[in-house]
């Protein structure tokens, strides 16, 4: 930590242990908000639709009857075939399983961006692309996390905040944890130079 406190120090100046414990970091993160959009979208399914579904109770359309799997050979039962043709019932998101959402959300989010915030800002770029990207993917966050809010208590209008927020904070989580793995282990701009030279 004292390395990050002292002004001008960059990331290339970190030992190849700290780049290697940064990098892992990153990688393992970047994997962490994959495994969140895969396991989202098992859920939810994927655009608007899935969202309106998930956290308002949307009813969907009509579905066909649900298949059994082949039975043991046995006694046979003769009952007429119920075809089902109404929508299915859904419910909307209740108040405490989104407050739990948020809760853990609210906990692990923030962490993740303080980090990769940081190490951002120990790149060569300049102070207003850094704050760009940071405040960036700070808001990306908020937008996401209120978004479920949004659906559920301000309606249907508001999907797409879902959705929009939450491509925003991929993109933005990726360019601050990937650029300064790149930056780290590029090296110095001026041995780059000296490289370029010989």
């Amino acid at each position: 930590m004292r390395q990050f406190a002292s002004s001008g120090f960059r990331l290339w100046n970190l030992s190849p242990e700290a780049k290697l414990v940064y990098t892992a970091f990153g990688l393992f993160s970047l994997l962490a908000l994959v495994a969140s959009a895969l396991l989202y979208e098992e859920m939810v399914g994927t655009g608007t639709r899935g969202v309106r579904k998930y956290y308002l109770g949307e009813p969907h359309a009509a579905s066909e009857p649900a298949k059994l799997a082949p039975q043991e050979p046995g006694p046979q039962m003769a009952l007429p075939e119920e075809e089902f043709s109404g929508p299915a019932i859904t419910v909307a998101m209740p108040y405490r399983k989104l407050l739990e959402v948020t809760h853990f959300h609210l906990f692990t989010v923030p962490v993740f961006l303080l980090i990769v915030a940081h190490l951002f800002m120990l790149t060569d770029l300049s102070s207003r692309a850094k704050m760009v990207w940071i405040a960036g993917g700070w808001g990306a966050a908020l937008a996401h996390l209120g978004a479920p809010w949004a659906v559920r208590y301000g309606g249907v209008a508001w999907a797409p905040m879902y959705v929009g927020s939450g491509l925003a904070l991929a993109i933005t989580s990726a360019v601050l944890t990937l650029f300064p793995i790149w930056v780290m282990w590029r090296g110095a701009p001026e041995a780059r130079r000296k490289r370029r030279d010989k």
